[in-house]
């Protein structure tokens, strides 16, 4: 995991005293900030950008546990190698938060970008903000402004980011929203721990995705879907068959497996709503002995769900 997360921050590098209520999130992110001036609320990405002059805030939200495998693994050799040439590097921290900020030049065509990367984390989450804009423009966004605006940085729970999802949990039957990704899915628990390993807290997906199979397909694409799962091993489907979830045709798929780690016996449960251009997945993960208990609350979510 930690070689992933630092190539993740390595691409995202190639690549590219404010009030919390003055923070500006982007669509479907747990990350906010007030923006330098001039820059705006990108459309095609998840945070800011100024087109004119060619800038660009790149915002990314991950787990806690990423902090200590990126700021290990994301060193000024690693960076290098990338063409990228670290500048400075020092500790910075927004408000209770520990981070570290780095700023770098990457040569890029026949140009030069200059590049911030603040690293932000705590208990409950970790950010990774990256800033670029072409050396030639670099004067309109001066380090005091953009450092400035990095230590508005804020935090927004998941339960805060349920407005941006295209559904409504109307029954959460006792779990909580523990994260949410981009803007399309969200992860449930019931639970002390901001996890979602599945032998030691329950934990329930729900997302939405573009199109929707046909009547005959439709066994094979809930089959396929289950086979993406991670963190188990010996997964055994129990059943599959088709039902009706709100009036709309869908499926439900049951399994056995075992935690991938621990050897736990796991149970999974998975549903499909099916609409005529989209559909939603729902799928459930609880160690087996607690799954008689948990199915009637996860039947509940499932069946407390609403399109908006």
């Amino acid at each position: 995991m930690r070689q992933g997360l630092v190539a993740l921050v390595i691409l995202v590098w190639s690549a590219f005293g404010a009030l919390a209520e003055q923070a500006v999130f982007p669509r479907g992110s747990s990350i906010g900030m007030e923006p330098p001036a001039g820059m705006e609320p990108s459309t095609n990405f998840a945070g800011f950008e100024n087109k004119q002059k060619g800038a660009s805030i790149l915002v990314v939200d991950m787990p806690p546990d990423a902090f200590p495998q990126l700021e290990a693994g994301f060193t000024d050799q690693a960076l290098a190698a990338k063409g990228i040439t670290v500048q400075s590097r020092r500790d910075f921290p927004v408000g209770t938060s520990k981070g570290v900020l780095v700023t770098g030049i990457q040569s890029a065509g026949a140009g030069q970008v200059k590049k911030w990367v603040l690293l932000v984390g705590n208990e409950t989450a970790t950010a990774l903000v990256t800033m670029q804009v072409p050396e030639a423009e670099a004067a309109a966004f001066p380090d005091a402004a953009v450092e400035a605006a990095f230590k508005t940085l804020r935090f927004r729970s998941a339960e805060d980011q349920l407005a941006d999802l295209p559904f409504a949990i109307t029954d959460f039957a006792g779990f909580r929203a523990l994260r949410t990704l981009g803007a399309t899915s969200v992860i449930l628990t019931q639970g002390p721990k901001n996890t979602f390993d599945g032998d030691e807290q329950p934990y329930f997906v729900i997302s939405v995705g573009a199109g929707a199979p046909r009547d005959d397909e439709r066994r094979q694409f809930a089959l396929r879907s289950l086979s993406t799962l991670s963190g188990m091993k010996e997964l055994r489907v129990e059943r599959a068959e088709p039902l009706r979830i709100h009036n709309r045709l869908g499926y439900e798929v049951m399994a056995n497996a075992l935690d991938a780690k621990t050897g736990t016996p796991l149970k999974v449960v998975q549903w499909f709503s099916f609409g005529p251009t989209a559909h939603m997945r729902m799928v459930a993960v609880t160690r087996a002995d607690q799954f008689p208990e948990l199915y009637p609350k996860l039947r509940a979510i499932r069946d407390g769900i609403e399109s908006r």
